[in-house]
């Protein structure tokens, strides 16, 4: 019996009271039917958002065709385009336009399995969009 790998990724981005960014990057996440927003955190004193998005996990870490890795590239590609921290204001530190993404391994999935998602995604941002910290198991 196959089982089934599931997955859910927590994506922080600086930004909470600019509307047309966060229905951008809203927009962006479901262009991948396969993967869904379940919840969405806005801090408007610090001025950030919080998504977690569920998805299926492929079994190929590197696939282009994981939804989970798939939406959270087009997010944070979204927020890269419509965010402008010169013009931002808020209490929270950051590091950036997203400054934070984590991974975590649902049902019997195992964090080796969300460990290489998180590689390929990192990867993917880094050589992409703009370079990125890495932490804990998926430092590079």
């Amino acid at each position: 019996m196959l089982k089934l790998m599931l997955a859910c990724c927590k994506v922080y981005i600086s930004e909470s009271r600019n509307r047309a960014a966060l229905e951008s990057i809203e927009r962006a996440a479901t262009l991948f039917p396969g993967a869904a927003i379940i919840n969405k955190f806005e801090d408007e004193t610090y001025n950030r958002v919080g998504y977690t998005v569920v998805s299926k996990l492929d079994p190929k870490p590197s696939s282009d065709a994981c939804s989970l890795k798939s939406a959270v590239f087009a997010m944070v590609k979204a927020a890269l385009e419509a965010i402008d921290l010169e013009l931002h204001c808020g209490s929270h530190p950051r590091l950036g336009v997203v400054d934070h993404i984590c991974l975590h391994p649902l049902a019997s999935t195992s964090l080796d399995q969300v460990a290489g998602s998180a590689q390929s995604l990192a990867a993917d941002i880094g050589s992409n969009l703009q370079g990125l910290f890495t932490c804990g198991c998926i430092n590079l």
